[in-house]
């Protein structure tokens, strides 16, 4: 147990000043200011997953820039809640920009609904509580009488709600940079944290063209840009937004010019960490809470993505393994320290669970080879909207998978397409444990929904084994094959009936009320019996030997080899002399690829 007082996490918090005020471990992001706004682009577009520490950054970013409420630039307080960070080494950037810019700074991640009527009441709430943030406006000799009263309405939720308040409610952001811009005579820095998440909801609730076209309209505001001549003052010095996804420029970012976009695969190497943890800040961390003893289990659960080519680490999953082990090991209990899955019960977990049903063959076959701790190559949309999600084309699922952290990028290689135009192909993979736990979670409940569906296709096999009907069972064994992934991660030299093996056991268990008895690799007879069960009555026994053939010209010779085998063995002998046990039947099972031969030998 340390003697050591370790300072407070930062557990849930993402209020930069409440955070230093407080006394909060900080990975120091500050240097990225400096990159930010020295940046020649009017609009900066940072996209990441949940979870990596966009909200703080924004926050921090609004913490040191923004002025006081009476123009001042409040540096001894900044100084102060800034002290020990590396921002204040560079007097000449601080002393230009600490302090210097009113900030309208908001986050879109609770503009959200069961439709959107609700959605838009969530957008009123925030734009009035701006409006409250903002009241001196209202007092303000430089403010024009029509302005105020536009002040008036935006801090007045009843009002925003309003459908005939819309155009003031969509406006309020170009109302609120001017009106800072006339009463400062400073420009305004707009700062907008997780700018798709409105656009993401939407899509999954099926609102989603009535969100873009809200959306499109609030954000009209990045038009006023000095990089856009429409007009004569240019009231906005840069806007910087974060988000999940590039939204394709044709829908929410159509008019805005001189934008840049940093993406987990853009090759600008200036912003690869600032966002996420580093391997060294991850190390330091550990070594500051004494924890190195773990940072094995860390890398192996919470490590593994590449930012363009750097190492990084999730902050949520790290800031919340450090805090639970160092209060494990506090109260002497460090043989329970483990590595917990934080990410398994996210709001963002069922993006794997809605497409897995609409893959393609070839698409099955890529997760098949993710789960087998494989890489696989992709092109990636880097520029895509949530309403073509619904269309599940392969290439915007794996796009998904990779800007939403179920995948990590390795780089890419450049081939040419028939038409001779290059085009890159993507190295992905799953980073870590925790994210492949992710995988296995979501690919067993959809295979058990898959398997229950309907007619309960399980139960279908199950009652064709029971009578001896071969076809029965095979076309319904071939129909869930084609979308089946092993959970499972196969040794290169495992026997590929291994595959084919867990592919039934996934089957039999999702009918557990009309089979009892199951066994799996059993010693029965003279041998280990593959798959053996009974029906609920207990008077039908069935007995199943699979074999994985190299091509399906040899279905033929390997099942009856599979028959033959239960023979040898003699695998039923334990039933035989069963009196209650009425029927014995003894399946031979060939698999190629997705589809199989079935023969049968009734025995009892």
């Amino acid at each position: 147990m340390s003697v050591k007082t370790f300072k407070p996490l930062p557990v849930g918090n993402e209020d930069f000043v409440s955070l230093r005020n407080k006394g909060h471990y900080y990975v120091d992001k500050t240097p990225y200011l400096k990159n930010v706004f020295t940046d020649p682009s009017s609009v900066l577009l940072f996209t990441r997953p949940r979870r990596f520490g966009k909200t703080l950054l924004m926050d921090m970013f609004a913490s040191y820039l923004r002025l006081a409420p009476d123009g001042s630039d409040n540096r001894k307080y900044k100084e102060k809640i800034f002290e020990g960070l590396e921002i204040l080494k560079d007097k000449e950037f601080s002393d230009k920009y600490m302090g210097q810019f009113p900030v309208i700074c908001l986050s879109l991640k609770s503009v959200d609904g069961r439709d959107f009527k609700d959605a838009y009441g969530k957008l009123a709430e925030l734009v009035a509580g701006l409006g409250e943030q903002f009241s001196f406006l209202k007092d303000s000799e430089k403010i024009s009488k029509e302005q105020k009263e536009e002040l008036s309405i935006l801090s007045n939720k009843l009002k925003l709600i309003n459908p005939d308040y819309s155009f003031i409610l969509t406006g309020s952001l170009k109302t609120y940079s001017n009106c800072l811009y006339k009463h400062y005579g400073k420009k305004v820095i707009l700062l907008i944290d997780e700018y798709d998440v409105p656009l993401a909801k939407a899509s999954e609730k099926g609102y989603h063209s009535d969100m873009v076209t809200l959306i499109s309209q609030f954000f009209d505001v990045m038009k006023i840009t000095p990089n856009n001549n429409d007009y004569e003052e240019y009231p906005i010095e840069k806007i910087v937004l974060t988000g999940c996804l590039k939204v394709a420029k044709n829908s929410i970012f159509t008019g805005v010019n001189n934008i840049s976009v940093n993406t987990v695969i853009s090759r600008e190497p200036s912003f690869d960490s600032i966002i996420g943890f580093t391997k060294d800040e991850t190390l330091k961390l550990l070594k500051d809470y004494e924890l190195e003893e773990y940072t094995s289990m860390v890398k192996e659960n919470y490590d593994g993505y590449r930012f363009n080519k750097k190492e990084m680490f999730c902050p949520w999953d790290v800031v919340k393994f450090v805090n639970q082990a160092r209060e494990l090991k506090d109260n002497g209990s460090e043989d329970e320290v483990f590595a917990e899955n934080y990410w398994i019960n996210s709001t963002s977990s069922n993006v794997l669970l809605s497409y897995l049903g609409y893959l393609s063959d070839k698409a099955t076959e890529k997760m098949q080879s993710l789960m087998s701790n494989e890489c696989i190559e992709t092109c990636i949309n880097d520029s895509m909207n949530y309403d073509t999600l619904s269309k599940h084309d392969e290439v915007d699922f794996f796009s998904l998978l990779l800007h939403t952290g179920y995948l990590t990028s390795d780089g890419y290689r450049t081939v040419d397409e028939e038409s001779g135009k290059p085009k890159a192909l993507y190295s992905l993979r799953i980073p870590n444990l925790e994210i492949r736990e992710c995988f296995e979670s979501n690919i067993l409940e959809h295979f058990k929904e898959k398997a229950t569906l309907g007619e309960n296709k399980a139960m279908l096999i199950a009652k064709a084994l029971f009578e001896g009907d071969c076809d029965t069972a095979r076309v319904n064994i071939r129909e869930l094959l084609r979308g089946y992934v092993s959970v499972r991660d196969f040794a290169t030299k495992a026997k590929p009936e291994n595959f084919y093996h867990g592919f039934l056991s996934g089957v039999f268990t999702n009918c557990s009320d009309g089979i009892s008895d199951y066994l799996s690799n059993n010693v029965s007879g003279d041998g280990y019996a593959d798959i053996i069960f009974k029906n609920a009555d207990e008077d039908t026994v069935v007995v199943v030997e699979i074999k994985s053939s190299k091509s399906d010209d040899d279905f033929l010779e390997d099942t009856r080899a599979a028959l033959e085998q239960i023979e040898s063995n003699r695998y039923y002998e334990p039933y035989l002399k069963k009196v209650n046990v009425k029927t014995i039947y003894c399946y031979g099972i060939s698999f190629y690829k997705k589809d199989c031969y079935i023969e049968v030998k009734k025995i009892k």
